[in-house]
């Protein structure tokens, strides 16, 4: 690796991390000792089997996910087992907490290593399944605006408006250029679509192989064996997710007061947190804890809360992840022993 590169990577690590801790830093030095008194009653006195409960709902949540892959995968042409697909995930994941966006390609490695899938193609399902995550993201958000509307918008004002806002002014001052961005930047994505479909209709170039296993990725949700059994699926994903918010708040007494409202809000919000900073460090606490202030939690309980489910989903995420990783290594050392004992055997 280069000394470029190795910045680079670096960067990509210590950036976000460092405005995770940063944001940790600037919450606590607000607190006073009674609060962070509260926040260590708080943390004794949790009931962790509730968390149990929580987690438990985040492994089904990633087990449905592996069966949905799973199709995804066969409608390329393809076909892995359940463990392998569950154990890829488990690797994103893992690989996530550290380098944000890389475990998507650690996913689509394993299949390439293991099974020997094109990792153009696997990609191609991953895409898939991101623009349907923000699709339900989106839904669930616009749930969250037409039911907890005073809520949503009193959260926005507090602290996202802030940045928010200068965009939306600019775009209402200026419609021409704003108009014209969204043209042009409608224009060049057709532009770029086209000229990777022609060059996936050219299979006898390197560039044209890429594209024609990336488009083949891409089109395989319109190949699904069966698409009902697929929507069904994603929405149990997000309804997983949900039943996973609404236990968590049952671990501290005083989120006991909290309702799906809430739960529907942080599902929302929260997920902005995972976006921000690597595997949702500081950020997601702290939106957790500024949202439920809202729902008449103290914004330092709110946050204890917030901690809570971020440790327990994260320490799910490493020993899944390791379990997996494991599993992956065993076979792999076992797989050139087995073909060397059936070539001595023939």
């Amino acid at each position: 690796m280069s000394v470029n590169s190795f910045l680079k990577s670096l960067l990509k690590i210590g950036v976000p991390l460092g405005f995770g801790i940063f944001l940790i830093y600037l919450f606590y030095r607000k607190l006073s000792p009674s609060d962070i008194e509260d926040m260590k009653l708080a943390v004794k006195t949790a009931n962790y089997w509730w968390l149990l409960f929580s987690v438990f709902f985040t492994l089904l949540s990633q087990s449905i996910r592996a069966f949905r892959w799973k199709a995804l995968i066969g409608a390329t042409g393809y076909q892995i087992t359940f463990m392998r697909a569950f154990n890829a995930i488990s690797i994103n994941y893992l690989v996530n907490i550290g380098i944000p966006r890389a475990g998507e390609i650690a996913r689509c490695g394993v299949l390439a290593t293991f099974e020997g899938i094109p990792i153009n193609k696997s990609i191609g399902t991953v895409v898939n399944e991101r623009i349907i995550d923000m699709l339900m993201l989106l839904l669930v958000g616009f749930i969250a605006f037409l039911f907890q509307y005073t809520i949503f918008m009193d959260f926005y004002t507090g602290h996202l408006a802030e940045t928010f806002n200068p965009i939306i002014e600019w775009l209402y001052i200026h419609p021409v250029a704003a108009g014209s961005i969204f043209v042009f930047s409608s224009l060049l994505g057709f532009f770029i679509f086209k000229k990777l479909l022609k060059l996936s209709n050219n299979a006898s170039t390197r560039i044209g192989k890429l594209a024609q296993g990336f488009k083949d990725g891409i089109l395989s949700i319109f190949k699904l064996e069966k698409p009902f059994v697929f929507i069904v699926q994603t929405l149990l994903i997000w309804i997983c997710y949900f039943i996973m918010v609404l236990f968590a708040f049952k671990t501290i007494e005083q989120g006991n007061s909290l309702g799906t409202g809430a739960a529907i809000s942080l599902l929302f919000f929260g997920t902005f947190g995972f976006l921000a900073t690597p595997g949702g460090i500081g950020a997601y606490p702290l939106i957790a804890g500024y949202l439920l202030s809202l729902y008449g939690l103290e914004v330092h309980l709110g946050t204890t809360m917030g901690w809570i489910l971020w440790v327990g989903q994260t320490i799910l995420i490493i020993i899944v992840g390791l379990f997996a990783f494991a599993m992956l290594s065993r076979e792999k050392k076992i797989k050139p022993k087995l073909l060397h004992d059936e070539s001595k055997n023939s």
